[in-house]
Parts: structure tokens; C-alpha cells; sequence
């Protein structure tokens, strides 16, 4: 039985790794020739299951993904490519079906339109060109009419949006995908504890555009989520608030005041405060000669304000 499991688990391996060396084009496109050596490495990689045949089963299917490679090697060549894909079929041209070429495919009438209308062209006066190709999907040219709309054609200038990257996934941090947007781990934190998040396990994805700096997030409990937003509509509105009191002294004289600035509290690094007094982590570190706060329990600093008098 044990002898039995460990030929399955290899072969399972086996063949996912083979299928990986043929390439992702064999499961997108599906040509004739991937289907056919996909059917043969299924049908060869599972007489293990039913024969004592093992080495012997090894040996075909990579002789398979072997014969595999070279076919795909030789579909470069335009003749060659001819041979084993064949040519893309007009199969509508100027919103006329070329029936010729459908009995010639073996297309029905009822599965072209069925095709058609997956796409969303509901009637033929909206195509242009509808083409078979190689890999067997079918391509459709719409006439101008029926064409979308785009900023081009509004004569509107499009600006560069951006490539959304996910640097949040399931919990987990990418690191990958933060040094492709000149991004790291310290400004991912200050930017969850921004939006007042301490446990990184809440979030189930977040996203960041390389051309700006806003953190798009997915929070796993909705709640939590219906919670945050309101803290942050109170917060934005003592912000407000604030800058109301401030514009308040436009007309009152100036005096000097202190204020206290903490950076670090209860033993945690208050990222405001850093901001506030223009200090960077990586300082405060050195200034206190300590890379863990945790036996530090709080650290202020006073600045000088200028305020107007009642």
C-alpha cells in the first residue's frame, strides 16, 4: 500500500514539474500538440497506478515532454508553424458569414453566434472581422461604430495611473513587491499604524500604486473595517476642528509656548510624534543606542510654539 502512495506522490511531482518545463503556453493556448502530449502524460504518468511498471513510465513520459519541446522549438519557424497550428479562418468579414469556412472548421452556425454573443456582440451588423485562430478561440474586430469609446477618441489626455502592487496578502508582507515600488517594511508600518491598525494578521490585502503614496486596504472582518472608518471620520474631524482653533488666531499676538512631543510611549514608537519632530526611526535609535523599546518606557521631547494670546 505504502509502495503504491510513494508512486503516486512521485509521479504527481513528476509530471507537475514537467508540465512546468513545457511552459505556461501549454495550458492557455492548448495547439494541437499540447493537447496531445497533455492526454499522453496523463494517460502514460497513470499506469503506475494500474501496472508494476515504474522506471519504464518515467522513462516515456520524458521522452514525451522531450518530443514536446522540440515541436515547440520548431512552430518558430513560420513553415513549420503552418504544419502543426494551421492558420487563423475569417469566419465573418464585413459582417457577412463566410460559410465555406465554417463547414471547413466544423463550426455550426449555432456555436458561432453562441461565441459571439460571450464576447457581447449580440448582432452581426456590429462586426467588422470575426476570425478563428490556431488555438481555437475566435477573435472579433467590431465595426467603428461599435467600438468603445476611449480618451483618444474624446481627444482627452490619459495620465499614468500606475501599477497597482499588492504588498499584502492573506497577512503576509511582500517584500518582493515593496522594493518594486521603492517602498519598505518601516513605511508600510507607519501607514497601518496611520490608519490604526497593529496586528498586519487583519488585513487580507493591500494594495499600493507605484505613482503615489496612498495604502489601499481589504480588511478580513468587514466589522473591523465599518469600526476603523468611523474612527477615522472622528479623527479627520478633530483634525478639522483643530485647524478651525488655529485659523482662530490669525489676529492675536504671537507669544511662545512648549509643547510636549512623545516618541515613545508605553514602550511602543509613536510614529506621529517622529513625524512631528522630523526624526526618523533609524535616529532615535541611535540617539537612545537601543533597537528594541520594549524596556523603554516613555521618551519626550519639548518644542517650542508660537501661539496667539487671548
Amino acid at each position: 500500500m505504502l509502495d503504491i502512495l510513494l508512486k503516486i506522490f512521485i509521479m504527481f511531482i513528476l509530471t507537475i514539474g514537467l508540465m512546468r518545463l513545457m511552459g505556461k503556453s501549454t495550458i492557455i493556448q492548448l495547439t494541437p500538440y499540447d493537447l496531445v502530449a497533455i492526454f499522453i502524460i496523463g494517460t502514460v504518468a497513470a499506469e503506475p497506478l494500474i501496472t508494476t511498471e515504474f522506471i519504464p513510465t518515467i522513462i516515456r513520459v520524458v521522452a514525451v515532454v522531450v518530443f514536446y519541446l522540440i515541436f515547440a522549438k520548431l512552430t518558430l519557424n513560420q513553415t513549420m508553424n503552418k504544419f502543426f497550428l494551421g492558420e487563423p479562418s475569417i469566419l465573418i468579414k464585413h459582417g457577412k458569414i463566410i460559410e465555406d469556412n465554417l463547414e471547413k472548421e466544423h463550426l455550426s452556425l449555432m456555436q458561432l453566434i453562441s461565441i459571439l454573443r460571450t464576447t457581447g456582440y449580440s448582432k452581426l451588423t456590429e462586426i467588422d472581422f470575426a476570425i478563428l485562430e490556431p488555438t481555437g478561440s475566435v477573435s472579433v474586430i467590431p465595426v467603428p461604430s461599435a467600438r468603445p469609446a476611449t480618451l483618444g477618441d474624446l481627444d482627452i489626455e490619459a495620465k499614468y495611473e500606475g501599477v497597482p502592487m499588492a504588498i499584502i496578502i492573506d497577512g503576509i508582507i511582500q517584500k518582493r513587491n515593496l522594493q518594486l515600488v521603492n517602498r519598505d517594511e518601516e513605511w508600510l508600518q507607519e501607514k497601518l499604524q496611520e490608519k490604526g491598525i497593529d496586528n498586519i494578521k487583519e488585513i487580507i490585502y493591500a494594495f499600493v500604486d507605484d505613482q503615489n503614496d496612498e495604502l489601499y486596504l481589504n480588511y478580513r472582518n468587514p466589522v473591523d473595517e465599518a469600526s476603523r472608518k468611523n474612527n477615522q471620520v472622528q479623527r479627520d474631524k478633530e483634525i478639522k476642528e483643530q485647524k478651525s482653533e488655529q485659523g482662530n488666531l490669525d489676529n492675536k499676538e504671537l507669544i511662545r509656548d512648549k509643547r510636549k512631543i512623545y516618541l515613545v510611549q508605553n514602550h511602543k514608537i509613536q510614529t506621529k510624534g517622529l513625524r512631528e519632530a522630523h526624526i526618523s526611526k533609524s535616529e532615535l535609535e541611535e540617539w537612545l543606542g537601543v533597537d528594541d523599546f520594549t524596556e523603554i518606557n516613555e521618551v519626550v521631547i519639548e518644542q517650542e510654539i508660537k501661539v496667539k494670546s487671548n
